[in-house]
């Protein structure tokens, strides 16, 4: 049947298998939630200056994770962050998502967050901006949004990152994240739970 024979082929079936295995294994090894080989944050003793908690509104739908790689902002029940196209994964705002961050080693936290509430003329200019630069958003959102806010973040590199709130309606909001640019992939949902 096959030129090489049965057996031939099973074993040539077997050392594919084994290359995909150890293909696989390299590069979850690379994912930035394992800090690799230059140390792991220590959840239980955080450097001084690192953030222990959040700001009234984002504490409403956000809170603190802190893992391996350093401390992100993950959902906080009743809402749920999910993005556009998937139940699946899901969003988070890690301190190492600042683009000067990204690629740098070791793991990073939050040493300075501010959020505040914008003004009727931020929230046109912070519409307008978005419309301008995120593809998920001026796909998604038609008409100005009832409120937003702007976050800003500031990582133990130094480097900050900004995320806009805009506000749909009581139990839906947007998460647009500019690191600096505002990309269309990294903009999410959060939607309270049904009660």
């Amino acid at each position: 049947m096959f030129p090489c024979g049965l057996p031939g082929w099973r074993m040539f079936v077997g050392v594919v298998f084994v290359a995909m295995s150890l293909g696989a294994h390299a590069h979850s090894d690379s994912d930035h939630d394992d800090a690799g080989d230059v140390g792991f944050f220590d959840c239980e003793h955080l450097p001084a200056g690192a953030l222990t908690s959040l700001p009234s509104p984002l504490d409403g739908w956000a809170k603190l994770e802190c893992t391996a790689a350093g401390q992100k902002l993950v959902a906080k029940l009743p809402w749920r962050w999910r993005f556009p196209a998937s139940w699946l994964n899901r969003p988070e705002l890690p301190a190492w998502a600042p683009a000067a961050s990204f690629t740098l080693p070791g793991p990073k936290h939050f040493v300075k967050l501010e959020i505040v509430e914008l003004d009727a003329q931020g929230i046109d200019a912070g519409h307008e901006k978005l419309m301008r630069e995120s593809a998920t958003y001026r796909f998604h959102v038609e008409t100005r949004p009832i409120a937003m806010h702007r976050m800003t973040m500031q990582n133990s590199l130094g480097h900050t990152m900004d995320v806009y709130f805009p506000t749909v309606s009581d139990d839906l909001r947007w998460a647009i994240p500019c690191v600096p640019d505002c990309r269309p992939e990294y903009a999410f949902l959060i939607e309270r739970a049904p009660r």
